[in-house]
């Protein structure tokens, strides 16, 4: 025991002590004056035999004494006597994220192996890995957004649903990432987030007008935006699905190509960070560094660990039950 750093948590308890020297003051002088008027009324040579001794007078004091030890050991436990510190786990502010994926015809060129898609669902695969202590929720689009889940900390089961994201999943074709964005943040504001983030996966040009909207309405919640970019300057034909490729209406093949610059502005725009999506962690790690919130900071091993002080309050309540049996006897409480 470090007696430099004993104290109570709680030390207003003790003015309930207050009551009780009130109350014991008052009984016993209640005692002495009904003592002192029966002996001037009694006999002398009676009140030996009539009234209380001095012994008799200290053992119909011991009820209170009792009582008034058990108060104290009470107001002492409530109070909270500590001396010693000890390790505790911090728990950080939960990570609210929403994953949006383009799934746009254009995801299917191959201008990065094996595929644009295929390559988005391995990033998401990894984002999922460092997002074990997050809520993720996971939004697809073409021309119109779907909610695939909402804000949940269960990873593994967004995890599952991985395999399955395909651009024929979406029954209307077309690009529009704004009412994607639109529906992120939906799903942030249902769940009263303070600083969730938007993480937005496209190979997709914003639409300029309705994003400035969205990123807009985004910031303006306290959210953030950021970008990963699929696909290369040069683009790459879309397999049709039957030998060929996607073409326009005049007969020319369709060659999406990724404009970065428009994303960029995106991202910026959203107060978070561009980055075209490489093939190690280096994109996963940009978004995460420039792009992290309060919550999402890693914490180091010391930052984990806080110390509170252990309570030793809990410990006087076994003197107290001893106390407190006592009260069951006959007389002692009334």
């Amino acid at each position: 025991m470090i007696w430099s750093d004993f104290h109570f948590l709680r030390p207003w308890w003790f003015l309930a002590l207050i009551p009780l020297i009130w109350l014991g003051v008052r009984l016993v002088q209640r005692a002495r004056s009904a003592d002192s008027a029966w002996r001037q009324v009694v006999d002398p040579a009676l009140q030996g035999q009539l009234l209380q001794t001095e012994e008799q007078q200290h053992r119909s004091g011991l009820p209170l004494v009792g009582i008034a030890l058990a108060w104290l050991l009470g107001v002492v436990a409530l109070a909270g006597p500590v001396w010693e510190r000890q390790k505790t786990p911090v728990y950080r502010t939960v990570t609210q994220r929403v994953l949006v994926l383009d799934l746009s015809l254009s995801m299917n060129a191959r201008d990065i192996r094996p595929s644009r898609i295929e390559r988005a669902r391995q990033k998401l695969n990894d984002i999922l890995d460092e997002s074990a202590e997050a809520q993720i929720a996971l939004v697809v689009f073409s021309a119109v957004p779907y909610v695939v889940t909402p804000l949940t900390d269960d990873v593994e089961t967004v995890r599952s649903m991985l395999s399955a994201l395909s651009t024929s999943l979406v029954p209307a074709q077309g690009s529009r990432p704004s009412l994607a964005l639109l529906e992120a943040h939906k799903l942030l504001e249902s769940a009263n987030s303070r600083d969730g983030s938007i993480w937005l996966l496209t190979d997709s040009t914003p639409e300029p007008e309705a994003s400035e909207v969205a990123v807009a309405r985004i910031v303006e919640s306290g959210y953030r935006l950021s970008v990963l970019g699929f696909g290369t300057a040069q683009g790459a034909p879309i397999p049709d699905g039957a030998g060929g490729f996607v073409k326009d209406r005049s007969g020319n093949i369709v060659v999406p190509n990724l404009a970065e610059f428009g994303l960029q502005q995106l991202a910026r725009a959203g107060g978070g960070v561009y980055s075209r999506v490489t093939t190690d962690s280096d994109d996963i790690e940009r978004l995460l560094g420039g792009f992290a919130l309060p919550g999402e900071l890693a914490d180091s091993e010391s930052q984990q660990l806080g110390e509170i002080w252990h309570e030793r309050g809990p410990w006087l309540l076994l003197a107290l039950l001893p106390l407190t049996a006592l009260g069951f006897r006959r007389g002692w409480l009334s």
